[in-house]
């Protein structure tokens, strides 16, 4: 087993589901401060609680973050943290930071809370879908990062009797939400993705006609114009948003032939200035945020072999 993979399965160990600033989390921390001190790096802790390990006049980071969704695997971020460690090991008189923010999962909080802009930011990350694999490719670079739309759709209707109300003279405030939900997946076109995640019926019993239901609309776009319209059309009450987020082209540099893909889901790297992305392939379908998340040992080795790339090329 390499060093990789038993700090991969060291982190999983402490807790499968390691909460923003759980005492899972800060368990993960802890023994990522060991491993950076190992590698030669100054650990620090900022004001977010986010965890750094640097050497010299660090400019440049790579990282990601420790805390995982409860039903969680073992690559999802702590993939990147591991990663950047090793990166740091083998470049071991670059000046660097390795950086593992706090609560990606439920913000993120600890990157959008970070205090100094470094001149780049490198993120490694599983892919958490299967484009990379129905490729046949082992990374991928990421151009931009999604934007994304929340929100809610309220349809109100009368509550009877499911056995005494006649069909014709019903008003089924969920016959309304499921026609809407059709409406919502027919808005999504190329570039765009929608989805209806979470349903609320009431007063939510097996002999009452649906009298109120609330929808939730989860609307993404890598393009700010399409997100746009795909809001407009869809017609919901955004309660939250976030623009699309351009990547660097550090990854770029150093794998001009890899494919080049857009991140539906958010990362750390949203939030911090000249971040870059990368992806490794996900197997078993693409699965991600399950305990079946994987990739291979080989395709990491790749991965963390482009990272120093990169890093040494931005410190050179």
């Amino acid at each position: 087993m390499n060093v990789m993979v038993e700090r991969l399965e060291a982190i999983y160990a402490i807790a499968q589901h390691r909460a923003g600033y759980s005492a899972e989390e800060d368990a993960a921390h802890e023994l990522a401060a060991g491993w950076m001190r190992e590698a030669g790096l100054e650990v620090s802790v900022d004001r977010a609680g986010n965890l750094f390990g640097r050497r010299g006049d660090a400019r440049v980071w790579a990282g990601s973050h420790l805390d995982s969704v409860p039903t969680a695997g073992r690559f999802d971020g702590a993939l990147g943290v591991v990663a950047a460690i090793e990166a740091a090991t083998r470049l071991p008189e670059a000046p660097l930071a390795v950086v593992a923010f706090r609560a990606e999962e439920t913000g993120p909080m600890g990157s959008k809370e970070i205090a100094e802009a470094p001149d780049a930011y490198l993120e490694l990350h599983i892919e958490q879908g299967p484009v990379l694999a129905s490729l046949g490719e082992p990374l991928g670079v990421v151009t931009a990062i999604a934007g994304q739309a929340r929100g809610l759709r309220v349809f109100e209707g009368r509550a009877d009797h499911a056995g005494t109300t006649p069909m014709d003279a019903r008003e089924d405030a969920l016959l309304e939400a499921a026609r809407f939900i059709l409406h919502v997946r027919e808005c999504a076109r190329a570039g765009t993705v929608a989805t209806v995640g979470s349903i609320d019926a009431e007063p939510n019993a097996t002999n009452v006609v649906p009298a109120r239901v609330t929808v939730s609309v989860d609307a993404r776009s890598a393009d700010g114009s399409l997100l746009d319209a795909l809001i407009e059309e869809i017609g919901f009450e955004v309660q939250w948003r976030s623009d699309p987020v351009q990547m660097g082209d550090a990854f770029a540099a150093v794998l001009p032939d890899a494919p080049r893909l857009v991140s539906g889901a958010g990362h750390d790297a949203m939030f911090v200035p000249q971040s870059s992305l990368l992806f490794v392939r996900s197997l078993n379908g693409g699965v991600s945020h399950h305990p079946d998340e994987l990739s291979s040992a080989e395709d990491i080795a790749l991965a963390v072999d482009a990272l120093t790339a990169a890093l040494a090329r931005l410190v050179s």
